[in-house]
């Protein structure tokens, strides 16, 4: 049978660094847990030399939630009332949806819950209601979430992030003060030096992973069955601190992010298996690797090989899987600190 398919590539990355400002409170018509400015220290961030522009640099997203409650202040803060994100910064737009940082071939861009990016999002009187962030609820309280990325706009330099142009603000439309979303401080911003390293590395990994047959009936009482390891190596020519992220490929489906479960391509068509799916498992076997988030892979030394160590097994999904082939596809995302 096809196991899960292990795309991968020859990958140069350039190393920015960056921290989190620290701006003062204020108090509003709408609190805010947690409170504004949200204080996030941001990591080392690596960009692909070959990223092309306009792209997320891999493991710089970072996903905010905010909750609280608004007193009604007509005629702009009330129940129903759409929740948005401006760009607060003194930078510019330099690519749809993505904001200048003040580091030269590094943007800035916050996408709401549904992925959609704040494009002319300019002023603290922008109007993103077609990409709002959610709206106030009948007993005036809100719930929303969104997310930030660094994005390579360019050829990146060395410098500096400037707090002042990399500031996303909260709020109702049109609330003003009364509708920041816990005070005029209502924002999150960033600062930090930025010093590129450029760092190389390579990547090898089984094309397929073939699990051994077994039926229909054994699976079903097993519940699991057929772990077959596998194992992705990684060499770079400088220290850095790996993440891994694995998502599905092609037409591959995700059933249980965090349960580590791909779906069947094509499931239940002629020929193809259905009820049944393929886990990663960490390569004891003894806990699902999640998909779909970064999994901390630790260090690696200069030139020194590492090898990441999994096992791919079938898995029942409920019921009487119908015989046939299972063939899913995975993908994986390196990213380096």
């Amino acid at each position: 049978m096809n196991g899960t398919h292990l795309p991968g590539a020859l990958k140069r990355w350039i190393l920015v660094l960056a921290c989190l400002a620290a701006p003062h409170f204020a108090h509003a018509a709408c609190t805010s847990t947690p409170a504004m400015p949200y204080l996030q220290t941001m990591n080392n961030m690596a960009v692909a030399v070959n990223l092309a522009v306009g792209s997320t640099i891999p493991g710089t997203v970072r996903y905010y939630t905010f909750s609280g409650k608004c007193a009604t202040v007509p005629p702009y803060v009330y129940a129903g009332a759409p929740i948005i994100s401006c760009y607060y910064g003194s930078g510019t737009e330099v690519m749809p949806g993505v904001y200048s940082t003040g580091v030269a071939g590094v943007g800035i861009r916050l996408r709401n819950a549904a992925g959609q990016p704040m494009t002319n999002a300019v002023g603290v009187n922008c109007d993103t209601r077609a990409a709002n962030l959610g709206y106030v609820n009948p007993d005036m309280s809100y719930s929303v979430t969104a997310s930030i990325e660094f994005v390579k706009t360019g050829p990146i330099s060395a410098g500096s992030l400037d707090p002042a142009q990399t500031r996303f603000g909260f709020g109702v439309y049109k609330g003003s003060v009364d509708g920041g979303l816990g005070g005029t401080s209502n924002y999150i911003g960033f600062s930090g030096s930025a010093t590129p390293r450029e760092i190389a590395c390579n990547a090898s990994y089984p094309p397929v992973v073939n699990l051994p047959p077994i039926s229909a009936s054994a699976l079903a009482v097993q519940g699991t069955a057929n772990s077959t390891p596998f194992t992705i190596q990684l060499t770079c020519n400088g220290t850095a601190l790996v993440g891994m992220t694995l998502d599905a490929g092609g037409s591959t489906p995700v059933r249980s992010a965090p349960n580590g479960i791909f779906g069947i391509d094509n499931a239940g068509s002629a020929g193809m298996a259905s009820g049944a799916g393929v886990q990663i498992v960490n390569a004891a076997g003894t806990a699902p690797v999640p998909l779909q988030v970064r999994n901390e892979m630790g260090n690696i030394a200069a030139n020194v090989p590492a090898t990441y160590r999994f096992a791919a097994r079938y898995v029942a999904l409920g019921g009487m899987p119908t015989p046939g082939t299972v063939s899913s596809s995975m993908v994986f995302t390196l990213d380096y600190r």
